[in-house]
């Protein structure tokens, strides 16, 4: 598809939450393309200096922004999708651990499954929670496309898994989407070291077996979504900070290295 600004010839654009036209990594924000719908840039900023709430059209509906709220909310069609979306992520987690289910034991499986769908949910739901305190509109959306590979992932020995994300809504400057971008990321991090921290308590039974395979999961999915390229967080977190970009994807680095190639052996 090409570029609306440019013309330059783009494999995944980006699409204006205004104009709805598409756009090249470099046009993608409304003031580096003219946007034609700026007066609802001017709106969204206006309430966030003043806190107070605006309404706004996004596509066929009209959404609400809260800025400076600190609540999740979560809308009747977001929670559906959801508990869908968390369902397919666990039936692959199953799928995936049964291949060593002499290892894990049955016990075992049930928590790498949960950590693994966990690893998931806990992801979008961080950048879920950042931009509503920012005052966006954030929720999650499955895509058929990813439900597809996620389902096939549940009965393939390839594993696809992503049945959705998070859809944002309202004026995404650099800064505010990778303020948005990192929380995914820090959150796979945190669960990553909290399970290797919780190991040595269990020994190097199947409960440390399957810890481990939490922590190399989300050290893993740190890592890959930390790649600063495309439509993945790390693009937006490398335009906003490189330092933190760079701090977090060597982190994330480490923790994979680590679980998947000097802890593994052991087990």
């Amino acid at each position: 598809m090409k570029c609306a600004s440019c013309g330059v010839e783009v494999d995944l654009p980006f699409q204006c939450n205004y104009c709805e036209n598409y756009y090249c990594p470099d046009h993608r924000l409304p003031e580096n393309h003219d946007c034609s719908e700026t007066w609802r840039m001017k709106a969204i900023r206006s309430a966030r200096a003043s806190k107070s709430p605006v309404q706004v059209g996004y596509g066929t509906q009209s959404i609400l922004l809260r800025p400076g709220s600190s609540s999740v909310r979560f809308s009747s069609t977001e929670t559906k999708h959801l508990v869908i979306g968390t369902a397919l992520v666990t039936g692959a987690g199953i799928s995936f651990f049964l291949g060593n289910l002499y290892a894990v034991g049955w016990i075992g499986l049930a928590i790498a499954s949960i950590i693994f769908s966990l690893g998931f949910i806990l992801h979008e739901l961080a950048h879920k929670y950042v931009a509503q305190g920012y005052g966006l509109w954030a929720e999650f959306r499955l895509n058929v496309t990813g439900v597809l590979l996620t389902a096939i992932s549940v009965v393939s020995p390839l594993k696809f898994i992503a049945p959705g994300a998070v859809v944002i809504a309202g004026y995404p400057d650099k800064d505010l989407m990778g303020k948005t971008a990192i929380a995914g990321p820090i959150v796979n991090v945190i669960i990553a070291a909290a399970l290797l921290i919780a190991m040595p308590q269990f020994g190097s039974g199947s409960i440390s077996f399957a810890l481990l395979a939490g922590a190399a999961i989300n050290s893993f999915l740190a890592l890959f979504n930390l790649i600063p390229f495309s439509v993945f967080d790390g693009l937006k977190v490398y335009r906003w900070n490189k330092r933190y970009w760079t701090a977090l994807f060597l982190v994330a680095l480490a923790l994979t290295i680590y679980t998947n190639f000097v802890l593994r052996p052991f087990f």
